[in-house]
């Protein structure tokens, strides 16, 4: 979505504005694409063709009268980059909907922000650009629904972070990387012999085959005999093997990986239920088996952890918390002689209840960050790891009126939100506060991608699928065939056409001629399939009535795995009314739908079938439609012969006609003028053919940016003469969907048009997924 957005900050009396443009699927205003990138105060592509809000300013966050905020050297970067991008501290937030997650997925040297979904295992990772700016991606799939555990670290690559996730009730462990921010990668399952695998920590496993990638430990509880056990997995970068399987002591929830001192070893800290209570245990990994480091007792039940150098000074404190409480315990650390100890924990008060409580080192000073109840500013504390906090800067929301959670980055808060105070709900708007010259500012805030159902994550998927199966590599291995859509009885047809090049547009003395036909120019057009029929009503319904198409595989079982992918597919509205207006449906053509529609039975049947369709361009079809030919139709200049080979207004009695019928042009093609009209990829522009110039044009593609008007080709039924020539164009109106009921209208249908049709076409060259995404998912479809 290419957007013009503002971003502004108040810091020391002066307001700043930067303005990005910004682009995801080459979306809406300039019609370029600036892959990827969506800033702070910017939604995400979820709203495809939204107009993009400018951003505001929250309100100057207020210092307390009580104390003044430390001040600290403001870093020149959001997390400074270093020789060791390992080094990069990572956080994990845990809310009672996600956990926060802070890391460099990108390898870049700055740290982002990973929202995991715990019910739906769906991640949004923020990608920080600059200071001032996160690209906020849409949902990835981790492929662990239900998750009750995360960690962080170099787990694919040494250069950039990934995630682990585990699943007890789906007894998955997965590990998923982030790595590019345009193009979802798979999730890497990981094979366990244990069952209901429930914490995880990315940790440095010493002993034999050790390489420089993260290892995973791994604790479970759905084990028989005993029922909680601990195993480890050995990472070789392409493969992780189990290299350890003990029976463990007690239920271990909250695994980290934890650091008990300044630069000291790493180490996995787990809080673990046994029959003598709740204890937080400390375990080294580096002689590549579990060694215990400590064991505190009396740790209250429910209890959430963090570790900081709240005194400043090393070793570190344990600060333990629990949702709603208003006091929070915490311990000193200490070491003596090479053995650990957790000092005795004490009680210290809050306020008021919190919902949330946790810490982070915010320009090198440890601090915690507390959220209270609605429509209460968020408060970052200064603590001394023994006398109760003190409150040095109250962090409003703006539009986070109920606010949810926050985490601390080296120079910045991130606060994450609902949108209503109907809990539990998944976070879905944020608001960063920079560090400026010492103090928080706030900087932009804006809606988080939705975690609403989409398909564009099942185009990686399917993309493998089609390379896997394609048998044809060149022009020669083209031949006609006819597809039975799997779990079906229903056929579809495609005839090859081949590559070349031909004049698009029509010359100003062909009988009919119109402005936007002009000037012809010279087309390069790659071999391609074409439907040899217009789509029919046969193979649509298949895919506006899901449940029967279901049904059907009862009859003709299909592959689970294919079933689904396609069921994944975005699906039509169903009709509220007969969609084919009374003039039949058994091997006619399917009429009414919008191109968006047109264009997600394009990607439902590739799904189905394992092969690459989609609506052709303009220039495809005008060339296939032409067949060699340079007359104003296919079979000539004399519209008298046009009975033999179209139905139009003259010969169709009104309706259109079944497929097939009349003659087919010198390609083999049918209904190519008349029947219905047809469409294409294209925006309709009359002024298009001015603007490609005298040199040959290969594989021209007016993409869209708006949602009307998008070019129809080929005349209809309803038509005369002149409308059905080779060259004729027109374009879609808003005044198709008009007695449409919905508000906003409708996506799938065109409730006033009983001429607008489809064909599809299918490329020899393969696209890569993300291609395929601009295919199918136009960005416009939104009236």
């Amino acid at each position: 979505m290419n957007m013009i957005c503002k971003v502004g900050w108040l810091t020391g009396g002066k307001f700043t504005v930067r303005h990005w443009n910004v682009g995801r699927l080459a979306l809406v205003l300039t019609g370029m694409t600036l892959a990827g990138l969506v800033p702070l105060g910017c939604s995400s592509r979820s709203e495809y063709a939204d107009a993009a809000q400018p951003v505001r300013t929250a309100p100057t966050p207020t210092s307390t009268p009580e104390a003044a905020p430390a001040a600290p050297t403001t870093p020149t970067t959001p997390a400074s980059a270093s020789a060791d991008a390992s080094a990069l501290p990572n956080q994990i937030v845990e809310g009672e909907m996600e956990f926060l997650v802070s890391g460099d997925f990108n390898g870049d040297g700055l740290l982002d922000v990973a929202i995991v979904s715990r019910t739906s295992g769906r991640v949004r990772f923020g990608y920080r650009v600059s200071a001032e700016f996160f690209n906020w991606a849409d949902w990835r799939a981790s492929g662990a629904p239900g998750v009750a555990g995360v960690s962080v670290g170099r787990l694919v690559d040494a250069r950039h972070d990934s995630l682990a996730l585990v699943s007890a009730d789906e007894n998955r462990i997965t590990v998923l990387d982030g790595a590019n921010p345009n193009i979802p990668t798979d999730p890497v399952v990981i094979p366990c012999e244990v069952q209901g695998p429930s914490v995880v920590a990315a940790v440095d496993i010493g002993g034999a085959g050790n390489t420089p990638l993260l290892d995973l430990y791994v604790g479970s509880i759905y084990n028989t005999d005993p029922e909680n056990r601990l195993t480890l997995y050995r990472n070789a970068g392409n493969k992780f093997t189990q290299i350890y399987n003990e029976p463990a002591k007690g239920t271990a929830t909250r695994s980290r990986r934890v650091t008990l001192k300044t630069n000291g070893p790493e180490a996995v800290a787990s809080l673990v239920t046994t029959e003598e209570g709740k204890v937080w245990r400390v375990e080294s990994l580096a002689g590549g088996k579990p060694e215990t480091l400590l064991m505190a007792a009396g740790i209250p039940d429910g209890e959430n952890y963090f570790l900081g150098n709240f005194r400043g000074q090393s070793p570190k404190e344990v600060v333990f918390h629990e949702a709603g409480e208003a006091s929070f315990s915490v311990g000193a650390l200490a070491e003596t002689g090479g053995q650990w100890q957790l000092g005795e924990l004490k009680s210290v008060a809050l306020r008021a209840g919190a919902r949330s409580l946790t810490g982070g080192d915010l320009a090198g000073q440890s601090r915690l960050l507390a959220i209270f109840g609605d429509q209460e500013p968020a408060e970052l504390m200064q603590f001394d790891g023994v006398n109760a906090p003190v409150t040095v800067q109250k962090l409003d929301g703006a539009t986070n009126e109920f606010l949810s959670l926050g985490i601390v980055l080296p120079d910045a808060v991130v606060l994450f939100s609902v949108t209503t105070n109907d809990r539990p709900r998944d976070v879905s708007y944020y608001q960063v506060h920079l560090l400026k010259e010492g103090k928080l500012a706030a900087g932009a805030f804006g809606a988080l991608p939705t975690l609403d159902d989409r398909d564009d994550n099942t185009i990686p998927e399917i993309y493998k699928r089609i390379v896997a199966t394609q048998q044809e590599k060149t022009q020669a291995d083209m031949k006609a065939y006819t597809n039975v859509i799997p779990g079906t009885q229903v056929t579809f047809a495609m005839t090859p056409i081949p590559g070349g090049e031909f004049v698009m547009g029509s010359p100003d003395n062909e009988a009919g001629h119109k402005p936007d036909e002009s000037p012809q120019h010279k087309v390069k057009i790659e071999p391609f399939w074409m439907g040899t029929y217009e789509v029919t009503w046969d193979e649509y319904l298949l895919f506006v009535y899901p449940d029967d198409e279901k049904k059907l595989r009862e009859t003709f079982p299909t592959d689970p795995e294919i079933n689904a992918i396609s069921d994944a597919v975005s699906h039509p509205s169903k009709p509220y009314m007969d969609m084919s207006f009374g003039m039949g449906k058994r091997g006619f053509p399917a009429i009414a739908m919008t191109q968006h529609a047109a264009n997600k039975f394009c990607h439902w049947l590739s799904a189905k079938t394992g092969q690459f369709y989609r609506l052709p361009t303009e220039a495809e079809w005008e060339y296939a439609c032409r067949a060699g030919t340079t007359t104003a139709y296919s079979f000539g200049d004399d519209p008298n012969d046009l009975p033999e080979y179209a139905w139009f207004f003259d010969n169709s009695n009104s309706k259109y006609q079944r497929v097939g019928k009349k003659k087919p042009n010198p390609w083999g093609l049918y209904d190519m003028h008349g029947n219905v009209v047809e469409w294409v990829l294209d925006q309709y522009n009359p002024d298009y053919y001015k603007s490609l110039g005298p040199a040959v044009v290969t594989e021209p593609w007016n993409k869209a940016t708006k949602p009307y008007p998008h070019s129809v080709r080929g005349g209809s039924w309803d038509d005369d003469a002149p409308a059905l020539r080779s060259a004729a164009r027109r374009g879609s109106e808003r005044a198709w969907k008009m007695t449409d009921p919905q508000l906003p209208k409708g996506m799938w249908w065109f409730t006033d048009v009983s001429f607008v049709g489809f064909r599809i076409v299918r490329p020899l060259q393969i696209p890569p997924p993300e291609q395929m995404a601009k295919y199918w998912i136009s960005g416009v479809e939104k009236d």
